[in-house]
């Protein structure tokens, strides 16, 4: 897999400026990360939490509809899957984002104190899928072929049809919701154990690393980008922490 080292918010765009001349008008999906030497594995793959994944979507499902009006219907896996996502439970799925200074603001923003390299995955969505078998497109989430490969997070005697087992998926949330549209939100979800970079080839998969003494600088230059928290999370509780942040 093609490593690239970025120095600066200049470098970072002079590598997707080559994408873009060399993809043209496909997707170009990025996921950051605070530490380079994290795989691309979902949250309910670490540890042996996976073997309670059906406890957790159950216990999410029966607690949300006591207490949300209009809660999705009970087969929507891919609308109750999004919710779980959204409010941080474990699960089978890693968010994306058709930005890529959404991307390095996530890399960078807890990583300031920690002396590690970031990073910034950048995934070509529609190879990943044509790879798959799944052709070549972009699904959206609660597609029949998504939905098939949701379903045994619910159900742990579900029978996943074996043109769906052991597979991953890219794509695109349709949920109305704010936060999922400021950060330009797309998702692999994860029916297999093996690691995304494990099974990408060099066209497909690509990791820009930002080293250490880099992050601080070019985290600077995304806020000024107008990549901040309130852009991030456009809700009250962050738009105060920008306040704080800028003025106090």
């Amino acid at each position: 897999m093609k490593e690239i080292e970025i120095t600066s918010i200049d470098c970072l765009i002079s590598q997707i400026r080559q994408l873009k001349e060399k993809y043209g008008k496909q997707p170009i999906w990025f996921r950051g990360h605070r530490d380079s030497k994290w795989s691309l594995i979902p949250s309910i793959q670490r540890g042996e939490i996976q073997k309670r994944e059906s406890f957790i979507t159950n216990d999410f499902y029966i607690y949300v509809n006591q207490i949300k009006q209009n809660a999705p219907n009970k087969l929507n896996y891919a609308a109750w899957m999004s919710l779980m996502q959204h409010y941080g439970l474990p699960t089978r799925i890693l968010d994306w984002s058709s930005s890529p200074l959404v991307a390095c603001y996530f890399a960078l923003e807890n990583s300031m104190e920690d002396n590690t390299n970031a990073c910034i995955w950048v995934l070509i969505p529609r190879k990943l899928n044509a790879q798959e078998g799944f052709g070549d497109c972009v699904y959206p989430i609660d597609a029949h072929t998504v939905q098939e490969m949701l379903e045994s997070a619910f159900k742990s005697n579900s029978n996943v049809g074996s043109e769906f087992a052991d597979k991953i998926i890219a794509c695109r949330s349709v949920t109305k919701d704010l936060r999922m549209y400021s950060q330009q939100s797309g998702f692999t979800v994860h029916n297999s154990k093996k690691k995304l970079e494990d099974i990408c080839n060099q066209d497909t998969l690509f990791k820009f690393v930002i080293p250490c003494k880099y992050k601080k600088e070019i985290f600077e230059n995304v806020n000024i980008l107008g990549i901040s928290t309130r852009f991030i999370y456009p809700d009250m509780d962050h738009i105060t922490k920008d306040i704080i942040d800028k003025y106090c």
